[in-house]
């Protein structure tokens, strides 16, 4: 399947509202947790099913319900109805191929987000697509498979460091995207000091260097697809009129545009760093060959004039006055010796070797 646009056959046809996964199922059997808290208390539980995690919802709390698995559309069903969210807000939930975007209704915000992974052995990037339904003391995520992106998120929430817990489902919503966030920078930090560590080897010559370069051109595109369109992303939930927002916890959420601009220039940088690599390494082929061209050059302008001495004394004439003297084959040596010396001083003098 391609990386940059998944397939969309599932979906030819299909009516407007229709929840189909499009995508690779990354997990058998799909795992749903809650983690309800308050200032005071805090209740933590995995699930069978999604109908008894739905039961255990506590009023007075927030409650964060997470699913790993999204290839399950009957859990996203069943949540929709359980929460009234319209089928054209969750039909972006099991679609892996989404860009990042927001869907906004007077009771809840539909967030479509990617989590990327940078696996430093591979020297490959991943993308993950993780999806968010904020309504009133409820947020409810959605993963492709179980990870560990939001775990420091739970270890504040388990240890009460900060305001987590004295906040809403806004503010948590927050901290899962500002975790995002954070997440790119420190890949695109990895990354980076491996594209950083190839200005060094320009000068190998082998295919490697010309395989990695494009190489990891591929992986900052792909990189790149996935998370510039967050910046409008959190720019649009700046500006929304939603009350799932509380004007309190507004200006946490201005934050995020600080860091989807700073993983946004860095991208650009590193795909301009990369582009300038591949420029570099290009002209330094070119020079090598160009040098080689330029001593195949000169040993064929040395050897053209000392070629026409010896065709003049090859030709096949019974009266050449030089053929009679005794010393005439060396006095032609010293010539031809004499014309390449003068030849390679001049090409020294003018520096063209």
């Amino acid at each position: 399947m391609a990386r940059f646009l998944k397939s969309r056959l599932k979906a030819k046809g299909a009516a407007p509202g229709s929840l189909i996964f499009m995508g690779d199922k990354k997990m058998e059997e799909t795992r749903v947790s809650l983690l309800a808290y308050n200032e005071n208390e805090i209740f933590e539980q995995d699930y069978d099913s999604i109908d008894e995690l739905l039961t255990n919802v506590k009023s007075g709390h927030v409650n964060w319900i997470n699913v790993d698995g999204i290839h399950d559309t009957d859990i996203i069903t069943k949540i929709g109805k359980e929460f009234n969210i319209s089928p054209l807000a969750l039909e972006n939930i099991p679609d892996t191929g989404q860009r990042p975007k927001i869907y906004e209704d007077p009771g809840y915000v539909v967030l479509i987000t990617k989590a990327v992974y940078f696996d430093r052995e591979e020297n490959k990037i991943s993308v993950e697509q993780i999806s968010f339904v904020l309504l009133d003391n409820i947020i409810i995520s959605f993963q492709e498979k179980t990870g560990d992106h939001f775990e420091h998120v739970r270890n504040r929430i388990r240890n009460s460091v900060g305001r987590i817990r004295r906040a809403g489902a806004d503010y948590l919503a927050y901290a899962l995207i500002d975790s995002l966030l954070d997440n790119y920078l420190i890949n695109l930090e990895q990354i980076g000091s491996k594209i950083e560590a190839l200005s060094s080897r320009l000068n190998d010559n082998n295919n490697e260097i010309s395989t990695l370069l494009f190489h990891y051109k591929t992986e900052i595109s792909y990189f790149r697809r996935a998370i510039v369109p967050l910046k409008p992303l959190t720019v649009r939930l700046i500006k929304s009129d939603t009350k799932i927002i509380s004007q309190e916890n507004l200006v946490y959420f201005e934050l995020l545009t600080d860091l989807s601009d700073q993983a946004h220039e860095a991208i650009d940088s590193y795909i301009n760093m990369i582009n300038d690599l591949i420029n570099m390494y290009n002209t330094n082929l070119s020079n090598k060959v160009n040098q080689v061209m330029k001593v195949l050059t000169i040993f064929a302008s040395i050897f053209i004039p000392l070629t026409f001495i010896a065709g003049v004394y090859g030709t096949n004439f019974d009266y050449i006055p030089e053929l009679q003297y005794r010393n005439a084959y060396f006095i032609m040596l010293g010539a031809m010796a004499l014309v390449a010396g003068v030849m390679i001083y001049f090409f020294k003098k003018h520096k063209w070797f």
